[in-house]
């Protein structure tokens, strides 16, 4: 039986692209919010990781956008150290999870608080998304989840790692250390390339800026648990492009 793997961290904090980063590694099967509903209602037992369970998506298990996007799944299942899934707002359900999943390993993607709550806010203001919270939403997760995290137990913490938005994306070496610290051989640098590409192409697009945000930011955002955290990743990889 594969090695269980959690992503999360906040929405807004970059789990889709990383998620989608790490299924590049044949030895790694990750759901994108596979089973989101079951996480939610604190449902999620190690029976739905068993492989025919796993493979097949039911209703009920997730919403209109998630699932299992890779192709190849039962050799993929076969093959992987690692099967699990993403849920950014695992913080709000890990008593549950860590229960159920005593010795999975978890990702977590920290990201700094303002861009998370910009990224809130410029959805909320798009007329064409159904987006429906806005930035004090996301301050409130990002404080509820940095909060949650830094509270753990260390023995728990032990069983995390801990990556900085600002930096896993930065170039193919960056993402090659997550891997290694995984215990999984390196991607070639070209498959890796197109996305640190997009990356920084999403990265160049700016959201409009609203100094009334940032000053609630400065104010109110949980900067000791974030400082807590920061601590805990290792140093940043310098960029081999």
């Amino acid at each position: 039986m594969p090695q269980y793997l959690f992503l999360s961290g906040t929405a807004r904090a970059g789990t889709s692209a990383l998620v989608n980063i790490l299924n590049q590694h044949n030895h790694i099967l990750l759901g994108q919010e596979r089973y989101f509903k079951k996480f939610r209602q604190n449902t999620i037992t190690c029976a739905h990781f068993e492989k025919d369970r796993f493979l097949e998506i039911r209703e009920g298990d997730t919403h209109a956008h998630g699932g299992l996007f890779v192709p190849q799944r039962p050799r993929r299942y076969d093959n992987a150290v690692y099967i699990g899934d993403k849920f950014p707002p695992m913080f709000r359900h890990l008593d549950h999870v860590l229960a159920e999943f005593p010795k999975a390993r978890h990702i977590y993607i920290l990201r700094n608080p303002l861009s998370v709550v910009e990224s809130y806010e410029a959805r909320f203001r798009d007329p064409e998304d159904t987006w429906n919270l806005d930035w004090r939403a996301g301050l409130a997760a990002w404080n509820d989840s940095v909060a949650r995290i830094a509270a753990l137990p260390p023995e728990v913490l032990k069983t995390f790692l801990f990556v900085q938005y600002e930096d896993i994306y930065a170039s193919p070496r960056a993402l090659n250390a997550l891997f290694t610290q995984l215990g999984l051989s390196n991607l070639e640098p070209e498959t890796l390339a197109p996305f640190v590409e997009k990356f920084s192409g999403l990265n160049s697009k700016l959201v409009p800026r609203r100094d009334d945000i940032r000053a609630q930011v400065a104010r109110n955002a949980d900067w000791a648990a974030y400082k807590q955290l920061c601590a805990l990743m290792p140093p940043p990889v310098e960029d081999d492009l």
